[in-house]
């Protein structure tokens, strides 16, 4: 099958071509973004041939009457008699509640204009911070009367008023009798230690209030303010500061925060519509512009205008007349019906509600603009004119040639997509020596290789065209702006080029990465991954070597930081070598803690356990298979000595039951004779030995057979859920008898509740017979016995403590050991294997079994685990061989 289009000169030519289309999108989309104005004609398909029939000339208009009303309305806020009047009356609330200034001070809180707008320049308004950003702001202190009035004062005048005698603090001393001091509650305020919040304190219980020189209460209490505030460097109009006025009048007593919020918004806002005044003032002035405007308030009969002929209301009718013969004008009123406009496409009701929501009046008005298409003087409509003859005629063609290039620019990508890696000898994926890089790293080179050249070539598409197109009405940002089109074309040209080249090289080799599915296992994010993750994981292993690399690390930077070292280039190769140290460090901390594990796992017994060799490499890996065929053979000598024990085990248990017959016997003829009634009393004495020592043998006999039997794991469990509670309750009745005879006291400690374990009721049996004997045999007599029974959440814990008879000259570990006795001289009955048994009985049930030797305390705890109440009630049945 003909496979062409993988082949290395289809390639070629596609990656040619992709380069050609790359140059003509990029340099026709910066065509076009030459001027963005012309972007609304091509896309709405109105293709204009002259710039005041183009939307562009529609937008720049509506953009200069939106600028134009926002003025006006900042005429009725200034002005008094047609000129900025300073000395106007600005009420704080009028203002902040609906950006009005009537020039009366209704509210009582007010302010000159010319005040607020010193106040903007001169304030930290002016460098972007708040007005509150001072530390230095004197304290304002409140005091509370008992008709919940309030007074405020800086702190200096209540100081002084304290100092004075005019007022002084009311202070009730404690039961000790100690009073604090007016210097006391002073500094409290001074510093902050008071607030509105009454505290418990014993300060501010014996804190009673201000009183003046005749001893009455003036006030029930004071504290710091701590609402806004700012500085203030203008008074307010009829008193020195804004503090006399909470003070004095009723409608602000109790709201000196809502006072400082509304003046420090009031100055903001008197600020920023200044600015528009002086904006609105500056661009719209006859001689000026070629827009010529006029706004009618139909009721108050007020014209506001830049053309001095047209003020005069009484002649608004001409005015009207002498602005519709203008080359492009639109006449607005408050009725559709009366919109008048030679402009084509002009939306009636779009100008009507401009106007009327952004003009004075909502109702009664007029407005009328011209603009004289003959451009005589050169501002923005000018510039924008000659922009438009020069680049509007050619913006479709261009448009259209850049659209066409980059379907097919796309058309090329998903083309080379589909055949990287592919060839046409065969089906397998290729990959090329740089597919072999690291992800990360091959990213890094072709971004790095991309970024210098483009910043230093595509400087002047950045200045000129991107995010930077310059203010319609700024005449010569637009005039260089154009000019500098060309040069800005050629530039993209060069950077599409060498972008394409690069995009192709990373991204091709991406495709590749994807389809070969090495992305994110070449990655360094996986390395890096992998190695936090056996960081953490080994850290109690390696933490000393990280503490040493950090102290290392330390040293290092702070000799940098000390300007030891300056050149970028060794302070690169200074971070390459640290992090090169720390993961060689780390890594060969963990492989030498692998290696120290699989030997202590090995020494504990675990002779088949293996190091894993995966990380390890030259000497380390050699040790750990050294040490992995030391266990091999460990293994296979442990298994011959199993084998020998297994062997000895099965001529215990033989033996024992080849015992077992002629002691049957034995006993048996005993108690035949013991029938006969033989009446010498030596005799009797002799069998009474003869049956003693027959038992003892039986006995001793049974524990070997158990033993051995415990040993090799020959017993079948039958598990199930046991009430430990009850089984304890039973073996303490059965052994009463026993420690009755050697006067022992059992003292009992069992909880109210169950103690449910999963175990074997009858092996659970002989695990309790063999400590209960164990203490019956060998606790001093005349002594107690203590048996505890514990219950957690998650286990149950039974303990048996008594007093030795004979001194415990030996291990807790060596008392576990087959027929290892308490009585080292073995004058007392048993085999030596009762706890032995038991430990093994209470392994193979899943418990633990401890002893605890302290002098002649001995002591047993036994461990199960507790099962869920959830399944108290259900008893499960379980063997295990």
């Amino acid at each position: 099958m003909n496979q062409w289009y993988k082949a290395n000169l289809t390639k070629g030519i596609l990656i040619v071509a992709e380069h050609v289309l790359a140059v003509v999108t990029v340099a026709s989309l910066v065509w076009v973004l030459t001027y963005p104005a012309l972007m609304g004609d091509l896309f709405s398909g109105h293709a204009a041939r002259k710039f005041e029939d183009s939307t562009a000339f529609s937008g720049q208009l509506q953009s200069a009457t939106s600028e134009i009303l926002k003025g006006i309305g900042t005429r009725g806020l200034f002005e008094t008699e047609g000129k900025f009047d300073t000395e106007r009356v600005v009420d704080l609330k009028e203002f902040y509640e609906n950006s009005k200034i009537s020039n009366e001070n209704s509210s009582g809180l007010a302010y000159k204009l010319g005040d607020l707008e010193k106040w903007a320049e001169g304030s930290a308004y002016a460098d972007g911070r708040a007005m509150n950003e001072n530390d230095n702001q004197e304290p304002i202190i409140v005091c509370k009367r008992s008709d919940g009035t309030f007074r405020y004062y800086y702190f200096t005048q209540l100081e002084q008023l304290i100092n004075d005698g005019e007022l002084s603090f009311v202070i009730a001393s404690n039961s000790n009798g100690e009073e604090i001091t007016s210097d006391q509650i002073l500094y409290e305020l001074r510093s902050g230690g008071r607030s509105e919040v009454t505290y418990s304190t014993e300060t501010e219980s014996r804190f009673k209030g201000l009183q003046n020189r005749e001893g009455k209460i003036e006030f029930i209490d004071c504290w710091n303010y701590d609402g806004y505030q700012i500085d203030e460097k203008y008074a307010p109009i009829g008193a020195a500061n804004l503090l006399e006025i909470a003070n004095d009048n009723a409608n602000w007593n109790g709201r000196l925060n809502d006072i400082f919020q509304m003046l420090e918004s009031s100055i903001y806002s008197v600020n920023g519509y200044i600015q528009t005044y002086e904006t609105w003032e500056n661009n719209w002035r006859e001689g000026d512009t070629n827009l010529v405007y006029l706004y009618a308030d139909t009721a108050g009969k007020k014209v506001y205008t830049n053309k001095e002929e047209l003020k005069d209301f009484n002649k608004l009718d001409e005015s009207l007349k002498m602005i519709s013969k203008s080359g492009k004008y639109l006449i607005v009123k408050p009725r559709l019906s009366d919109f008048n406009s030679n402009i084509d496409n002009e939306d009636a009701s779009t100008w009507k509600d401009l106007i009327q929501y952004s003009g004075p009046a909502e109702e009664n008005f007029v407005y009328a603009v011209g603009v004289d298409t003959s451009y005589p003087i050169q501002d923005s409509f000018y510039s924008q004119n000659q922009i438009y003859e020069k680049y509007g005629s050619r913006i479709r063609g261009i448009a259209v040639l850049g659209l066409a290039a980059a379907i097919l620019l796309l058309t090329g990508i998903v083309w080379l997509t589909i055949i990287a890696g592919r060839n046409i000898k065969d089906e397998e994926l290729h990959l090329n020596w740089f597919d072999r890089w690291k992800t990360e790293l091959a990213a890094a080179i072709v971004i790095l290789l991309w970024i210098g050249p483009v910043l230093l070539v595509g400087r002047g598409i950045s200045d000129y065209f991107i995010g930077q197109v310059p203010d319609y009405s700024d005449t010569y940002a637009l005039t260089v702006y154009s000019y500098n089109a060309m040069p800005g074309v050629v530039r993209s040209g060069m950077v599409a080029a060498y972008t394409c080249g690069l995009f192709l090289i990373g991204y091709m080799s991406l495709v590749r990465r994807i389809k070969a599915r090495t992305v994110w296992n070449n990655s360094i994010v996986k390395g890096l991954l992998s190695f936090i993750k056996q960081l953490f994981v080994n850290m109690h292993f390696v933490w000393k070597t990280v503490i040493l690399f950090f102290m290392f690390g330390f040293v290092h930077w702070l000799a940098v930081l000390s300007g030891a070292i300056v050149n970028w280039f060794w302070f690169l190769v200074m971070l390459a070598v640290e992090a090169a140290a720390f993961i060689y460090l780390v890594r060969m901390s963990i492989a030498r803690q692998k290696i120290r594990s699989g030997i202590e796992h090995i020494s504990a017994g675990e002779v088949d356990f293996k190091i894993p060799l995966d990380g390890l490499k030259g000497e380390q890996l050699m040790l750990a298979e050294r040490v992995n065929s030391i266990g091999e053979g460990l293994d296979a000598a442990l298994e011959e000595s199993m084998k020998s024990e297994r062997l000895k085990t099965d001529l215990i248990t033989n033996v024992s039951h080849d015992i077992k017959t002629p002691l049957t016997s034995i006993i048996n003829y005993i108690d035949l004779l013991k029938m006969e009634h033989l009446d010498d009393s030596k005799i009797q004495r002799y069998l009474e030995v003869l049956e003693a020592k027959a038992q003892r043998l039986k006995t001793l006999t049974e524990d070997v057979v158990e033993a051995s039997k415990v040993s090799s794991g020959n017993i079948t469990l039958d598990l199930m859920n046991i009430n430990l509670v009850e089984m304890i309750q039973q073996t303490s009745g059965e052994f009463e008898e026993k420690f009755t005879e050697r006067n022992l006291n059992e003292v009992l400690n069992l909880p109210e509740g169950d103690a449910i374990i999963h175990a074997d009721g009858r092996r659970m049996w002989r695990v309790l017979e063999n400590i209960y004997n164990n203490a019956a045999k060998y606790a001093m007599e005349g002594t107690r016995i203590y048996a505890d029974l514990s219950v957690t959440d998650m286990i149950v814990i039974f303990s048996l403590k008594n007093i030795s008879d004979q001194p415990l000259n030996f291990t807790a570990d060596e008392l576990t050991e087959r027929f290892l006795r308490g009585d080292v001289s073995r004058s007392t009955e048993g085999s030596g294997l009762g706890l032995s048994i038991a430990k093994s009985l209470t392994a193979m049930q899943g418990g633990t079994f401890d002893l605890y030797l302290d002098g002649d305390l001995f002591k047993v705890t036994i461990t199960f685990p507790r099962v869920a109440k959830a399944a108290e009630n259900e008893e499960g049945h379980g063997e295990t061989n």
